[in-house]
């Protein structure tokens, strides 16, 4: 279960009617993560499992990303290249392990001036916007906002996580937005294989 998957969204969004043209930090689905880091900071960064081991994924934090606190990267076990197959950016509201009551509000309006982007981006996309409360999470406090983009070559997700208090102190985690780009074969293998 990923703890981290946050993520926030750059100014610049390429414009993409295809996913693999969208850039996250101006990196995109099929790009060699070795373009934008060293092996040496690949490898010492925090990486997630699955019950699958076909994948898995990769928390860098980078004082060289412009506007997001960290990105998680979705890479093939045992590929030397590091090929891309799903990347996140994201934003951190308030303080770890803190309550933190202004973050629903402040996520959620970040969260739709990111939709208006990429409603202008993915106009022939499919769009699914749900609000849940505790569903599919071990925290049945958590408010999720989540927004989806669904498309032939891929999928593109927008989250807010606000998480309750004793959750918080308990796992030492931030509230936060997400936004993802899934590619299709990724995406499938999450939903099929992963757990």
């Amino acid at each position: 279960f990923l703890l981290f998957f946050l993520c926030f969204y750059s100014a610049n969004l390429s414009l993409a009617d295809d996913i693999k043209n969208f850039q996250i930090e101006g990196i995109s689905l099929n790009d060699s993560l070795l373009d934008f880091f060293n092996k040496s900071t690949i490898d010492s960064s925090r990486a997630w499992t699955y019950k699958d081991k076909k994948f898995y994924s990769l928390d860098i934090f980078s004082e060289k990303f412009k506007n997001f606190d960290a990105l998680q990267f979705h890479l093939k076990k045992g590929d030397k290249k590091y090929i891309i197959y799903g990347v996140s950016g994201g934003i951190l509201f308030g303080e770890a392990a803190k309550y933190y009551p202004k973050s629903e509000k402040e996520c959620k309006n970040k969260s739709l001036e990111i939709e208006k982007d990429l409603d202008s981006l993915f106009i022939n996309a499919k769009k699914e916007r749900i609000r849940k409360v505790g569903f599919g999470h071990e925290d049945p406090g958590v408010i999720r906002q989540d927004t989806y983009y669904f498309l032939d070559t891929g999928e593109v997700w927008l989250h807010c996580y606000t998480f309750s208090k004793k959750y918080k102190e308990k796992n030492n985690i931030y509230d936060n937005l997400r936004l993802t780009i899934l590619s299709e074969e990724f995406r499938v293998w999450m939903n099929t294989k992963a757990y």
